[in-house]
C-alpha cells in the first residue's frame, strides 16, 4: 500500500480534474466506480487499454454474488452474468500464463512466485483468488466512498471537524463501515452448538450476520449505534470480519477511501447533495448509491 499510494493520489485527482469545467460532481460515476478497477487492474498488470472490460466484468459478477443474478434465472440477466464469468475467467488465465514465462513487477507475477514448503497456488486457486480481488475490491470499494461522503454531507458537524482536520478521516472510515457498511450480510458456520437469542444453532449451522449499525466485537456497548459519530472512544466493528477471515482487501479498500475523501474535502467548494435520498444499487447484501450527484461551488486545483 505504502508503495501504491503515491500513484492513487495521482488517479485520483485526476480523475477529480476531469470534472472541473462542471458545477456538479456525481461521487460515484465521476470517482467512486472508475477508481478500485483502474487501482486493481495496474495491481494486475492488466494493459491500460484492457480496463474497460473489467469494469463490465465486476458490475456482472457483483449481481451473481449478490443473488440477484440467481433469482432473475431464466431472464435475459441470468446469461449476462455467466458470459462475463466465462470471459474473465478466459483472460485471467491467459494472463498467469503469461506471466509465468514473463514475471513482472505485479500481483499476478507475486502470487505465481508464492511458495510454503515447497507448495504453490494451483491454477484454479490463482484464477479465484485474482477474481475475488476484483470482484470484492471493486464493488465494496465503491460503495464505501459513497456511503462516507453520503454520511459526511449529511451531518455537517462532523464535516466542518473533517475539513479542519484531515487526520480524522480514518475515523470517519472506520465509523462508516459500523454505521452504514458496503456490505450488509456475511455468512458464517458454527463451530459449535450454540444458542443465539433462543434459537438453537448446530454445530456445523449456517447463518447470516446483519452487520448495518452494529456493535462491534466484544462486550463493549456502543451507545447510540444508529447514530453517526465518527469521534466514538471505540468505534469497533466487524464489516471487515475478524481474525483469520479478516479482509484481505482492507488495506487497499482503506487506502483508496481516504484518499479519494482527503481530495474532495480538499477540492470542491461548499459541496452539497443534489438529491437526498440519492438511488440506491438494485442489490441485497452490497450496499450503495447508484449515483451521488453534487451541486458545488467550484473545484479548486492540485
Amino acid at each position: 500500500m505504502t508503495r501504491l499510494e503515491p500513484a492513487i493520489a495521482d488517479l485520483v485527482d485526476r480523475l477529480v480534474d476531469e470534472a472541473a469545467d462542471r458545477d456538479t460532481f456525481d461521487v460515484i460515476a465521476d470517482l467512486a466506480y472508475p477508481l478500485p478497477v483502474t487501482v486493481i487492474c495496474r495491481m494486475l498488470g492488466v494493459p491500460a487499454a484492457d480496463e474497460h472490460l473489467f469494469h463490465r466484468w465486476s458490475s456482472q459478477l457483483a449481481r451473481f454474488v449478490d443473488g440477484l443474478a440467481l433469482a432473475a434465472a431464466g431472464s435475459d440477466d441470468k446469461f449476462d452474468w455467466m458470459s462475463g464469468t466465462i470471459e474473465m475467467h478466459r483472460y485471467i488465465e491467459d494472463l498467469v500464463a503469461l506471466r509465468r514465462v514473463d514475471p513482472r513487477d505485479d500481483l499476478v507475477s507475486d502470487l505465481i512466485a508464492i511458495e510454503d514448503a515447497g507448495d504453490v497456488l494451483t491454477a484454479d486457486e490463482l484464477v479465484s483468488t485474482i477474481v475475488l480481488l476484483l470482484v470484492t475490491g471493486h464493488e465494496t470499494t465503491m460503495n464505501l466512498i459513497g456511503n462516507c461522503v453520503l454520511a459526511l454531507l449529511r451531518h455537517p458537524e462532523h464535516l466542518a471537524a473533517v475539513r479542519a482536520d484531515p487526520t480524522l478521516v480514518p475515523a470517519v472510515i472506520e465509523e462508516t463501515v459500523r454505521y452504514d457498511p458496503p456490505v450488509h450480510l456475511s455468512a458464517r458456520v458454527a463451530k459449535e452448538a450454540m444458542d443465539i437469542g433462543g434459537t438453537a444453532v448446530p454445530e456445523g449451522g449456517l447463518g447470516s450476520c446483519f452487520w448495518r449499525r452494529a456493535p462491534g466485537p466484544g462486550p463493549r456497548d456502543v451507545s447510540r449505534p444508529d447514530r453517526f459519530d465518527p469521534t466514538r472512544a471505540q468505534p469497533g466493528h466487524l464489516g471487515f470480519g475478524v481474525g483469520i477471515h479478516y479482509c484481505v482487501g482492507a488495506a487497499l479498500a482503506k487506502t483508496q477511501t481516504r484518499l479519494a475523501l482527503t481530495s474532495l474535502l480538499r477540492r470542491l467548494v461548499d459541496p452539497v447533495l443534489a438529491q437526498d435520498p440519492p438511488p440506491y444499487r438494485e442489490h441485497v447484501n452490497l450496499h450503495g448509491p447508484s449515483a451521488l450527484p453534487l451541486a458545488h461551488k467550484g473545484i479548486r486545483p492540485r
